[in-house]
């Protein structure tokens, strides 16, 4: 089999993409017809799998599998032509249907009360349950999600080519969901000749974004192209790692270069034979490879951790006409700084953040935040809407093993005080912690001094003592004071620094325009009117840091997105823990 069409395009596999919807002409006959026939109810499954042969997905498939395509396919991962092929597509039919079916007629094909197609009945035949689940999952165990499937359905399985009805407009994820030729089609538009491809039914974090921009290091564009169909009740609904995805998308990937779409299947948690299958499936949408991580499309431990990428090893090039990128799992490595893998990284486990599904939802469900190391921010936010609900304010747990300074720089009205209280709120319920604002200073520490440079630097100083001898005592001190001078600030830090004090200087950085904007006293625009002498950034001079630890954009970010930023420095710090790590410790 060539690797490319006639016209220098990726051929479908098989050679032809197969396209098995009814003619609009023979649509309302079809309908008609339908009425009178046996009707054989779908599962979620098998609706899924109709609409991978429909759209050509499942090319070379017409329709579910006969007995022969089906023992070679269990036996040899090929149809009896050749083909490879290997996951058995099949249809089963309960005892009460099978008796209302003869070879040669035709049956009526329904989910959740709706007409989806018709099959032709071309062959009745049994299964055996055990067998298909030794051949397909390697081994009979019912704690194997898909064995469990198999062993609760019939043993009846009818077979034969389908005519199917246009998909119904309200799919999910109508928007994304594109057939075979149309993303095959915007591949075209963008000119791309090679197509990194990423299957996944988990939300992406930065170890998996990082696996896909080496992808698209090697390819001229990127499909990230996650799984929508059926999967494990304890999976992130797909739904919200769509959420995720778009955000993702959006802030952190050339959208020129990328595109995002759904791909309809169901998960059968087939280790190395769903990964050969995910990428002849993604060679019929015009991926001409694809990512293929360690135990991909794998459960508990079935597999081994390198057998989805071995299986690719049983077949040629030419047969497959699609590339298995072996990307090794990457984490980030506290002691590195970087995203690594085991093949660049020197150090051991207890360096790395790494978390298990069951570890992330537990952290989520109890309000935790998850390491920016692990996520993104705005990925970590749609993730705890869902498990903690829209009006779950998160209550993180802390280490309480220590002070720490959190200073606050920024000009009047820039968000200190709110970020201040914000964060305040965050870590008060579990540890010590006080807030020094600086109106509140200068009215009951500092009354008598003025606005003049030396004045200025006495007040920020007598912050800095207090906040100091409270750290010393265990308390999470946050100040919010302008400070303009940096000569000023960075003396603060060297004497906390000199005390064993950790600090992290947050600068609340905000257009001028948009902080006269938001000012309800009009100060701003007074003192751009000359109205008001030693306004600091107008008349009097703002010192921006050269080298915060944290920059937040209070004209630009939500206090929400705000806080991750600041939250994600303090846990890099090792000054906050998710409520998994406290448990552990």
């Amino acid at each position: 089999m060539s690797g490319t069409a006639d016209d220098g395009r990726l051929a479908p596999h098989g050679g032809t993409l197969v396209d098995r919807f009814a003619a609009e002409a023979e649509q309302e006959r079809l309908r008609a017809r339908a009425e009178t026939l046996t009707r054989i109810a779908l599962d979620a499954r098998e609706r899924a799998d109709l609409e991978l042969i429909a759209t050509g997905a499942a090319s070379p498939l017409t329709g579910f599998l006969g007995s022969a395509d089906y023992r070679h396919v269990l036996a040899e991962l090929r149809l009896r032509d050749g083909t490879v092929w290997p996951l058995p597509l099949t249809l089963a039919v309960d005892d009460e249907t099978r008796a209302r079916l003869r070879v040669g007629s035709e049956a009526a094909l329904v989910h959740a009360g709706r007409l989806w197609g018709v099959l032709e009945v071309e062959e009745i035949f049994q299964r055996d349950p055990l067998e298909e689940s030794r051949a397909v999952y390697g081994t009979e165990d019912p704690s194997h999600p898909g064995v469990a499937y198999l062993l609760d359905r019939p043993r009846t399985l009818v077979a034969g080519p389908v005519t199917v009805l246009p998909l119904p407009d309200d799919l999910p994820f109508a928007a994304h969901r594109l057939t075979p030729r149309a993303l095959r089609a915007r591949i075209a538009e963008r000119g791309w000749r090679s197509v990194a491809g990423f299957q996944t039914r988990n939300p992406i974090h930065r170890a998996h974004e990082h696996l896909t921009k080496l992808a698209l290091e090697m390819a001229d564009g990127l499909v990230i192209h996650p799984l929508v169909g059926e999967t494990k009740d304890d999976d992130v609904p797909a739904s919200v790692r769509f959420q995720a995805y778009e955000v993702l998308l959006e802030k952190y990937y050339p959208p020129e270069r990328t595109l995002l779409a759904a791909f309809p299947a169901a998960m059968r948690y087939a280790g190395p034979r769903e990964a050969l299958f995910h990428a002849i499936v993604r060679k019929n949408y015009g991926i001409d490879r694809l990512i293929v991580g360690r135990d991909h499309a794998g459960v508990g431990r079935f597999y081994g951790p390198l057998d989805a990428q071995r299986i690719f090893d049983r077949f040629t090039r030419a047969e497959l006409g699609v590339e298995p990128l072996r990307l090794e799992p990457t984490f980030f490595c506290r002691a590195c700084d970087a995203l690594a893998s085991t093949r660049t990284c020197a150090h051991g486990r207890e360096s790395r953040v790494e978390l298990s599904g069951t570890r992330v939802r537990e952290i989520l469900r109890a309000g935790g935040r998850l390491p920016s190391q692990f996520t993104r921010p705005e990925v970590a936010r749609v993730l705890r809407a869902h498990y903690g609900g829209p009006s779950a304010a998160p209550t993180p747990r802390v280490r309480a093993t220590g002070g720490f300074i959190v200073w606050f720089t920024g000009l009047s009205g820039a968000g200190k005080t709110t970020l201040a209280e914000a964060l305040r709120r965050e870590l008060g319920p579990v540890r010590p912690v006080e807030v020094l604002d600086g109106d509140e200073v200068r009215t009951h520490l500092s009354k008598g001094l003025g606005f003049s440079r030396e004045d200025r630097d006495t007040n920020i100083d007598r912050i800095g003592y207090v906040a100091r001898l409270l750290a010393r005592n265990g308390v999470a001190v946050v100040t919010a004071a302008i400070a303009p001078y940096a000569a000023a600030r960075d003396e603060v830090r060297r004497r906390a620094q000199a005390d064993g004090i950790p600090f992290v200087e947050v600068f609340a950085d905000a257009s001028l325009e948009a902080l006269a904007a938001r000012d309800v006293k009009g100060l701003y625009q007074k003192a751009l009117a000359g109205e008001i002498a030693h306004f600091t950034g107008v008349s009097d001079p703002y010192e921006a840091p050269e080298a915060p630890d944290v920059v937040v954009r209070s004209d630009r970010e939500t206090v929400e997105e705000s806080l991750d930023l600041i939250w994600a420095a303090l846990e890099s710090r090792g000054l906050v823990a998710a409520i998994a790590e406290e448990r552990a410790s």
